[in-house]
């Protein structure tokens, strides 16, 4: 009996996991934005004040079943040819971080890795946001409480 409800409890999460995939290979909970990448110290300025406001804005109308509101955010700088040459995963967070000094802190680092690539193979920057509570809203949205 014990390895029966082991083996169901294993059969769900995996199950899961590949509902959770393919909910993100659909575009589910997920934002996406692309700037040119900055060649000078000004670009570089105006470049954070931009992803802060797609940051802040993103979170705006995200979904929040059961009180999830983490998102998860991910910014990259792409060469020319589209090959990645700095990526950055800023880990798993709540949206105020993103309105206070760590969030700040956190876009501003990923800035200042930038520095380290060389300006003729830098072309875009993008950014991928992804909020949690989209993904468990539609995990199950009968029984999912919007706060």
């Amino acid at each position: 009996m014990a390895e029966t409800l082991c083996m169901m409890h294993m059969f769900r999460r995996v199950s899961a996991r590949r509902k959770v995939e393919g909910l993100i290979r659909d575009g589910v909970g997920l934002q996406e934005a692309r700037w040119p990448a900055p060649r000078t110290e000004e670009e570089a300025e105006s470049l954070y004040s931009e992803i802060m406001e797609w940051v802040r804005g993103s979170m705006g109308g995200m979904r929040k079943p059961y009180g999830i509101n983490h998102v998860a955010l991910a910014l990259a700088c792409r060469d020319g040819q589209g090959n990645i040459v700095l990526s950055n995963a800023l880990g798993v967070a709540r949206p105020e971080t993103y309105w206070g000094e760590e969030g700040e802190r956190r876009i501003a680092g990923f800035l200042d890795d930038l520095e380290s690539v060389p300006v003729s193979r830098r072309r875009e920057v993008v950014g991928a946001l992804l909020s949690l509570g989209d993904l468990a809203y539609a995990m199950n949205p009968g029984q999912a409480a919007v706060a």
